[in-house]
């Protein structure tokens, strides 16, 4: 079966991602700050390390594909983010992912597939968090250029955006809230689902992506929002 890394690995989607892969006959390499439980291989780095994020994907290729799902957020409106915070933002979770595809590109073989982590903050807006929306809007405009770049090796390049997910990084931007616990409850209702989404959930439409079951998609972006911008 294929090798596939994984940014953010050690994260509730990306650890969901590693664990989907796995079961299904794959070898994972986990790229995260923390140690990677459920990937076969756990290389810690920061993706802002440049020289070190090129020798881990030496290290772990060759490669079938990659998921670029490591992301931050820090909460900041247009007149009071700090810009060390929006720059930071920008920097790990469009940047990041425009090195992590980078250094992969050598390793990756013809064929193979790239998934980035998008979000339906791209879409919409919520009050508060102008870098992570700026951020996650970047990574979409950049899944549309890099699938016309790697277009010529046959990999395929698209992005998954979920809505509200039920992790460790969703409990840590709410726990910064005064309200937190009733912005829980307004958006686990503001699914047409009724609930937030599982790691799982967005792990397998990643999966998926990186499948062959996916072989003529590129360029494009799967929402996986149970139904969140259909009220919007």
């Amino acid at each position: 079966m294929g090798t596939y890394v994984v940014t953010g690995s050690a994260g509730g989607i990306g650890g969901a991602t590693c664990r989907v892969l796995r079961t299904a006959g794959h070898r994972t390499v986990g790229l995260d700050l923390a140690e990677s439980p459920e990937a076969d291989l756990s290389l810690t780095l920061d993706l802002m390390d440049e020289g070190a994020l090129a020798k881990a994907m030496a290290e772990a290729g060759p490669l079938d594909g990659l998921a670029c799902i490591a992301g931050i957020n820090a909460m900041g409106r247009v007149t009071d983010q700090p810009w060390e915070d929006f720059r930071r933002i920008l920097r790990v979770n469009a940047g990041g992912t425009m090195l992590a595809m980078k250094h992969a590109s050598p390793q990756l073989k013809d064929g193979g597939a790239i998934v980035l982590m998008g979000s339906v903050s791209a879409h919409i807006a919520t009050d508060g968090s102008v870098a992570y929306h700026t951020s996650k809007g970047a990574v979409l405009g950049l899944m549309r250029a890099a699938s016309g770049e790697f277009a010529p090796r046959g990999i395929r390049v698209n992005a998954v955006s979920p809505g509200w997910v039920d992790t460790d990084f969703t409990n840590r931007a709410l726990a910064k809230l005064p309200d937190g616990e009733a912005i829980r409850q307004r958006a686990s209702g503001a699914h047409i689902l009724n609930r937030m989404a599982r790691p799982v959930e967005v792990a397998e439409a990643i999966a998926f992506l990186l499948s062959d079951a996916a072989s003529f998609i590129t360029g494009e972006e799967l929402v996986v929002d149970g139904g969140f911008m259909r009220r919007k």
